[in-house]
């Protein structure tokens, strides 16, 4: 596993490996809210949020929560997870 700044790894790959790990260990069909406590800054949110978006399609997730974005960050480019 590479970490990026601070310790965390946004990479989409990284995202599905988590979110997989999480179903197995915790022996559910589907994780209520995957939440990302920390923005990655080598990650672009799109490209994190299209990740989640696809995991959601998957049903493998219902929610996504977001913590410590900027507006900009979350401004209109976040609309991705929407579509």
């Amino acid at each position: 596993m590479k970490l990026g700044t601070n310790g965390v790894d946004s990479r989409p790959e990284h995202i599905r490996e988590v979110a997989d790990a999480s179903l197995k260990r915790l022996k559910v069909d589907t994780i209520d809210l995957l939440y990302q406590h920390r923005v990655d800054p080598n990650v672009p949110i799109e490209d994190v949020a299209g990740t989640v978006k696809e995991l959601i399609r998957e049903g493998k997730v219902k929610h996504f929560g977001l913590s410590e974005a900027g507006v900009k960050t979350i401004g209109a480019r976040f609309c991705t997870a929407s579509r």
